[in-house]
């Protein structure tokens, strides 16, 4: 079967474009293969791959479809001197570890190997000494490097050592509605940050929606591949481009608006607990009986607001306990006279912040177990200084 659809050019190359959100452009292609039977029926490619696997001819359909998608690329590259090419490499063929010609084939269409991507699903290969003579040989060749579905099944955080790649390719099952799903939003926050971390581009594919674009692009991540920007193509001509950068400038435009809105919600939280900072400052001036009383009332009435307490400026001790709108945890337990808050941020930003204030970042709350984030401000009291935290719930 395989040497009949080979022979009888039944073998496409279509490429889907990568994009670069920020740098608003086709940032790469990455080659898929699509075939037909002599009914003019679509083969899926991996009934395709698996069949030539079956054959034993695995490297024979791998280095045929290679050199039709430098073909297909070459067009496009000699336009664009920048865009780059992802070329899946089947795990058969890296862990066979057999010699082909491949490198010469790009030079032969005057491509430069730094403009190739080499993509390789690491979960599948068990034999770490084949991958790493494969990733040595094309990196020897100024190939760069990248790690396919990162995220699925048996993906070794480990293996993003060990291969050190230049790209880190998102699977679609963490992007998939990451912008409802908390699990998978943190664990795409965590990936993103180590692969930045190690100096490798994220790229997370599959998207098709803006809301997963957006919750995408605030964990820092602009390259995209998916069918929101652009179905694979046969053929990219000018109107199939106009369309992607209609659809880049569309959710370009939508991220500077959810950045502003971000901007302004933090703007009014911030005024918000000014607000209640002085508050507690007045309670606190005017200390009697009812202080206890006032202050639960302020955070009863004060909506997400779950806990005040007051800390010595000069050494982060806590004066007084931690007046609390709920405990309904065990594990968790609010802080008491005396505790030391010195080591954490809400206190020594605060102390060294020009301005006197501080909105940290979001926590788990070790008084209720809930997740929050701590705004801070310096008050002063009968002459003394004393910085006033307010729990925030996230």
């Amino acid at each position: 079967m395989i040497n009949d659809l080979i022979n009888d050019k039944s073998i496409e190359i279509y490429l889907q474009p990568i994009v670069s959100i920020k740098d608003k452009k086709i940032f790469a292609y990455e080659a898929l293969t699509r075939a037909y039977d002599r009914y003019g029926e679509s083969v899926s490619p991996l009934y395709l791959f698996e069949q030539a696997k079956k054959e034993n001819l695995s490297s024979r359909l791998d280095e045929y479809v290679r050199e039709q998608a430098l073909i297909k690329f070459a067009d496009y590259y000699h336009k664009d001197k920048d865009v780059l090419l992802f070329l899946k490499f089947e795990s058969s063929v890296v862990e066979k570890d057999e010699k082909d010609d491949f490198v010469s084939k790009v030079y032969r269409y005057n491509i430069s190997p730094t403009n190739i991507v080499v993509e390789i699903k690491e979960d599948k290969i068990r034999d770490n000494r084949a991958l790493k003579k494969f990733i040595d040989n094309y990196r020897g060749h100024d190939f760069l490097i990248a790690i396919d579905d990162f995220g699925s099944a048996y993906s070794s955080f480990e293996r993003l050592e060990f291969i050190n790649p230049d790209i880190v390719k998102i699977d679609r099952s963490l992007i998939y509605n990451v912008n409802n799903n908390f699990i998978n939003s943190e664990l795409l926050t965590a990936i993103s940050n180590m692969c930045h971390n190690v100096g490798a581009m994220v790229v997370c594919e599959g998207v098709e929606s803006r809301e997963e674009i957006l919750a995408c692009m605030q964990k820092d991540i602009d390259v995209f591949q998916g069918f929101w920007f652009s179905r694979p193509q046969e053929n990219i001509d000018e109107s199939i481009v106009r369309d992607i950068l209609h659809a880049i400038d569309n959710i370009g435009n939508r991220y500077k608006i959810s950045v502003e809105e971000i901007i302004h919600t933090k703007q009014a939280l911030l005024g918000k607990y000014r607000a209640v900072i002085e508050d507690v400052t007045q309670i606190f001036q005017n200390e009697n009986q009812e202080t206890s009383e006032k202050i639960s009332d302020l955070i009863a009435k004060t909506e997400k607001l779950e806990a005040i307490y007051i800390l010595n400026y000069a050494t982060g001790v806590q004066t007084g306990d931690t007046y609390i709108d709920r405990q309904d945890r065990f594990l968790y337990n609010p802080a008491k006279s005396g505790h030391d808050h010195s080591l954490r941020e809400y206190y020594f930003v605060t102390k060294e912040s020009l301005r006197g204030d501080y909105l940290s970042h979001k926590y788990l709350s070790k008084a209720s177990g809930n997740m929050c984030r701590t705004y801070s401000s310096k008050i002063e009291l009968d002459g003394i200084s004393y910085i006033v935290c307010c729990d925030i719930l996230d």
